[in-house]
């Protein structure tokens, strides 16, 4: 059922991407707590992030207050860790605005990766809002989009992730072109 549901998403994906005009698909300079900027072009099969080229992309949407995310923070801290040379997460914070407090705390937490304010500016609210109108998304944390080393969308997960499942998903994206070999090898 889940494995449907994606391919649901995916296919919503792309169908919206194929039907929205191009002028639709903009670029985005996201601005981080650290005030750098992240420039995220939406494309119709996926996103192209100009600081992060040839790698693995995830679009962690979180909030402070969310038990699941904060459980989730150590793990994905030590993935980008583990992972720096294939792997960028972004995390999108969609809750009310970061103190310098937050900030630390999240740091402590094992935030090693860029935080993005959903609230900060508009041009973070606007890349948040066309990436839920994009995806469906509701606005349950935590939620997940997952782009391969092309900026390919490739599946979405809502709610806690494993730690497991997100390394095998991780490697699987950053090799795109094992993933067709194997299909031909069948």
């Amino acid at each position: 059922m889940k494995k449907l549901f994606l391919l649901v998403l995916s296919v919503g994906w792309l169908l919206a991407a194929s039907q929205t005009p191009k002028a639709a698909y903009k670029d985005f300079t996201l601005t981080t707590v650290e005030n750098k900027k992240i420039h995220i072009r939406v494309k119709p099969e996926g996103i192209e992030v100009k600081e992060y080229p040839q790698k693995v992309i995830i679009l962690d949407f979180f909030g402070k207050h969310c038990p699941p995310c904060r459980a989730e923070i150590p793990i994905l801290g030590k993935l980008q860790s583990a992972k720096k040379s294939k792997l960028q997460i972004i995390g999108l914070h969609v809750q009310e605005l970061l103190t310098m407090d937050d900030i630390k705390e999240l740091r402590t937490m094992g935030i090693n990766y860029p935080i993005v304010d959903y609230t900060a500016n508009e041009e973070n609210r606007n890349f948040v809002g066309f990436m839920a109108q994009l995806t469906r998304w509701q606005g349950s944390i935590p939620f997940m989009l997952f782009f391969d080393k092309n900026g390919v969308y490739n599946g979405y997960h809502l709610g806690m992730a494993n730690e497991e499942s997100l390394q095998k998903f991780i490697d699987k994206l950053a090799n795109p072109s094992q993933k067709d070999s194997q299909k031909n090898a069948k």
